[in-house]
């Protein structure tokens, strides 16, 4: 199954939502002025919320030990006792964490099943294959794709950055388009005023408020506030801006 990398869309497209999968997750599409990413919902998503990427898994993100391959492999096998599901990584990363080659990232195509086992073969999806050779003192990790099985943003339980905010409705496990560039809705928290600052909320899953610089967790601006005020608890038209 081939899917193209990005789309040029019309006005209505990114309202659509299907039980199964029409585009490669993380596929780019383009409305005039708007820019959407293609997600899969991990639990019921309502529109106008921010949305974030899902969990990892903590044991397969730092620290994974290699067998020794060539430059150009397009194949790495962790030598590590794993359980991992077959495809598991599939779409997702392999990222160089630690020792040497640090700061590599190659996308994964595949990867092979284990079970409390060594060996598992992760093939990449890069007809290049490996930069340079690596030996058993590389370190890796593994992530799923971020736009797999995403999730409302919770302030409380932080699990990975935020995505975008979603343009309709989409029910749990089903795919639909996020918008993570130009004006969009999104739920409000707070009152902030045209043309302020807008961070993830501290206190409402799915919302944004003003950037408070005394905040030092506040972390990054997501959007901007559009022509008109925000008023706490309703949805406002603001300027996305994490694409």
């Amino acid at each position: 199954m081939s899917f193209p990398q990005s789309i040029m869309g019309k006005y209505g497209w990114e309202k659509l939502t299907t039980s199964a999968q029409k585009h490669k997750l993380g596929t780019r599409m383009q409305i005039t002025d708007r820019e959407f990413v293609y997600v899969q919902a991990g639990e019921a998503i309502t529109a106008g919320g921010l949305i974030k990427g899902k969990d990892g898994t903590d044991g397969h993100q730092v620290d994974l030990a290699v067998s020794a391959a060539s430059a150009g492999s397009t194949t790495v096998t962790l030598s590590g006792s794993l359980t991992i599901t077959k495809d598991l990584y599939k779409d997702g990363w392999l990222v160089f964490n630690d020792q040497e080659e640090v700061g590599h990232m190659y996308r994964v195509k595949s990867n092979t099943a284990v079970s409390s086992a060594t060996g598992c073969v992760i093939t990449l999806d890069e007809e290049d294959g490996l930069a340079t050779a690596i030996t058993t003192s590389q370190q890796v990790g593994l992530y799923e794709n971020p736009h797999k099985e995403v999730e409302i943003h919770d302030f409380n339980d932080i699990d990975n950055a935020p995505l975008g905010w979603a343009c309709v409705d989409i029910a749990d496990t089903y795919y639909g388009w996020i918008c993570d560039k130009g004006f969009t809705t999104a739920l409000i928290d707070g009152t902030p005023g045209i043309g302020t600052q807008l961070v993830v909320s501290q206190g409402v899953d799915g919302a944004i408020e003003v950037l408070d610089s005394d905040a030092d967790d506040e972390g990054t601006v997501v959007a901007v506030m559009g022509p008109i005020a925000g008023v706490s608890g309703e949805y406002g038209i603001v300027k996305a801006n994490i694409g």
